[in-house]
């Protein structure tokens, strides 16, 4: 960590003072995802961590965890209005919003990154890795197994164009629970509930013997988790921008993340590479001490937040724009994440679920996606 970023993490730890973090979950946060990732995060500024799972814990100096806040009790949240505690809510990958609820609070943090967000009020922390712990040592790019893989749902919006233009450059590992027309997939084994899963450690290790991670759109939105995931394990990622959305910019500032606006550049991209070992360490190396830095930089970020939005009194502006009131707003500003073949593909889904199921859309599970 260089010394500006130990320096603005030291003048956070000392002035944000500490909280009572309240998990909307069972013990452990065993039933939370990405639970090690935002206790890493909010950590230095907790002193005590209570498990609630039942709304019924109130505190003030605190730091709410819940997701899904929409769709809660507003009642609850109307409890913590005059006290000086902050809300997380992550995963709210179809922007279902809940601004409602935001106002109770001194300040929100949340995932999922949106232009409408007032930032002096909402700060918005990317999703960050499942993986609890880092390997001790990276493999370097040039001396990694594959050249790429991908493991996870490869039918999904922009998944399958990734898939066909990648496939051709080998060595790699692509594994798909969903089939891609034209493209056979090794197999592995399902688990109790039917479903193809690799086993945690096994992706990791893959992961961790590839240079490149292709981390095409989320479910829902642009970002997921397979770029942190990457840099954790010292994997390349190469993530989308659409012509009128840089996502990762917008979310992460400046950073060395290659970026394309297809799947046929980013295959170029990383065959350029691949014939250039000392640029593709180089590379990687940039990626993961960048990511390093990034991670303190944000730990340092998130107490300067709790520490001004502590000492101010004005009430909660969640929203800069008023768009998200208009009619529709949630699906325009979904339809800027996908682009063409994607939206088409959801699209078809939809259809294909209003005939199966009679509604329009699935509620979000909390299992995540890969």
């Amino acid at each position: 960590m260089n010394q500006a970023l130990q320096a603005n993490l030291e003048a956070s730890l000392g002035k944000a003072g500490k909280f009572t973090a309240i998990w909307q979950s069972e013990p452990n946060g065993r039933d939370f995802p990405l639970f090690t990732w935002m206790s890493k995060l909010f950590e230095p500024y907790v002193s005590e961590v209570i498990f609630d799972s039942s709304h019924q814990v109130v505190k003030d100096n605190a730091i709410l965890f819940d997701a899904w806040v929409y769709a809660r009790d507003p009642a609850y949240y109307a409890r913590f209005h005059g006290k000086n505690a902050f809300l997380v809510h992550p995963f709210d990958e179809f922007l279902d919003l809940g601004v409602d609820r935001y106002q109770h609070f001194r300040g929100v943090f949340r995932m999922i990154w949106s232009n409408v967000f007032n930032p002096k009020h909402v700060m918005v922390f990317p999703l960050g890795s499942y993986l609890d712990e880092p390997p001790a040592t990276v493999v370097r790019a040039s001396e990694r197994r594959y050249a790429w893989s991908f493991i996870g749902e490869a039918g999904k919006v922009s998944r399958p164009e990734m898939v066909r233009a990648f496939s051709p450059l080998e060595p790699h590992i692509c594994l798909s629970e969903t089939p891609v027309r034209g493209i056979t997939f090794f197999n592995y084994k399902k688990d109790a509930l039917g479903r193809k899963r690799i086993p945690k450690q096994d992706f990791y290790q893959i992961l961790g013997q590839s240079a490149f991670a292709p981390s095409p759109q989320g479910n829902a939105t642009l970002e997921s988790c397979r770029p942190y995931d990457a840099l954790e394990v010292g994997a390349i990622p190469i993530v989308e921008r659409r012509l009128t959305m840089d996502y990762y910019k917008s979310l992460l500032g400046d950073h060395p993340l290659p970026t394309v606006t297809s799947w046929t550049e980013g295959r170029k991209f990383a065959i350029k590479l691949l014939k250039d070992p000392a640029r593709l360490d180089e590379l990687q190396r940039t990626c993961v001490e960048w990511w390093k830095d990034y991670k303190a930089d944000l730990i340092g970020r998130i107490g300067s937040f709790l520490e001004a939005r502590s000492n101010t009194h004005d009430d909660l502006v969640p929203l800069k724009s008023n768009l998200p009131n208009l009619p529709f707003w949630q699906y325009a500003e979904l339809l800027r994440h996908h682009d063409l073949p994607g939206f088409s593909r959801r699209i078809a889904q939809q259809a294909q679920r209003i005939v199966r199921q009679k509604k329009w859309r699935l509620a979000i599970t909390k299992d995540g996606d890969i």
